[in-house]
């Protein structure tokens, strides 16, 4: 049973106080009265500098009471329109939100963080740097991530059919892992393997590497544990035909891993779960593997 790690913005000095971090409620609350999971709530006060330098620190002090004061009226609010017996806990910090978010995962039992963010690719998000991608770069725990531009269908979301990308290798099967973080029941998962333009070898012992036998083999694994399973494997482009399938399949999640290391040439390169984030029709439930650091032979010139 996880713990869900639930972001949300206040700040006050903004025309939008909670900026996108409210689009996740529908999910964090679908996922409460699904796994049964605790939830904390967090809050980061990032104080502006220009407060910060103000000369009457008495003053200071007294601005920061009140804003922590009505930051915590909100998320206690907010811990009411929760569906689950368990008490929701309230955090209110000041400082980096990624480190606190961080620090929050470590101090709880499985934990899952689930926030909204802009999901930008590339340059972009280099240059506008992205908490979401600091956190899921810390590895210290899968995050669940509703982009921006998708928007729920009903209230409470239906959560049952996920889309699993693998490659073949163990490192995508990493994704796997993710499932049970959701219980078993009721769940579909439909797995698929993209077939790239030149043949790869499927890193996994299956007679002639072949990606149906590989996937079948997967699924009769998902279907001793409770799951139902679909199967698919399609020529394309990964990042393409998986948001594509995502499409096509209606599905409300897709659970897969991003690559082992980050640094100037992962972005440069992008990465196919960066790709996803940025054009997912749904919900990402995305984890970095590990270990952390990349083999010294692949290490960014």
């Amino acid at each position: 049973m996880p713990t869900l790690i639930v972001p949300l913005e206040y700040d006050r000095t903004k025309p939008q106080p909670h900026g996108v971090s409210e689009l996740v409620l529908p999910w964090a609350r679908a996922l409460a009265q699904r796994t049964g999971a605790s939830v904390q709530l967090v809050s980061v006060l990032e104080v502006p500098v220009g407060l910060k330098s103000l000369r009457e620190q008495a003053l200071l002090q007294a601005l920061l009471e009140d804003w922590r004061a009505e930051c915590r009226a909100y998320l206690e609010e907010i811990a009411r329109s929760f569906p689950t017996e368990r008490p929701v806990g309230i955090l209110v910090e000041e400082g980096d939100p990624a480190a606190i978010l961080v620090r929050s995962a470590r101090a709880v039992p499985d934990p899952l963080i689930v926030m909204a963010a802009h999901a930008r690719a590339g340059w972009r998000r280099l240059l506008l740097g992205s908490v979401t991608a600091q956190v899921i770069a810390s590895g210290v725990a899968p995050v669940f991530v509703v982009p921006a531009h998708v928007a729920p269908r009903e209230p409470v979301p239906v959560l049952d059919r996920v889309l699993v990308p693998l490659d073949g290798s163990r490192l995508a099967e990493g994704a796997l892992d993710l499932l049970p973080l959701l219980g078993s029941e009721g769940w579909e998962v439909v797995l698929l393997h993209v077939r790239e333009g030149r043949p790869r070898r499927i890193e996994v012992d299956v007679p002639g590497d072949d990606p149906a036998v590989y996937l079948a083999e997967v699924a009769e694994h998902l279907r001793a544990q409770g799951y139902r399973v679909e199967r698919l494997v399609i020529d394309g482009r990964p990042a393409q035909a998986i948001v594509e399938v995502a499409r096509e399949r209606a599905v409300h999640l897709i659970a897969m891993v991003t690559h082992g290391w980050s640094g100037m040439r992962d972005v440069l390169m992008g990465s196919t779960a960066e790709q996803v984030l940025a054009h997912a029709p749904t919900p990402v439930l995305v984890r970095r593997p590990v270990p952390l650091t990349p083999p010294s032979d692949t290490a960014p010139s």
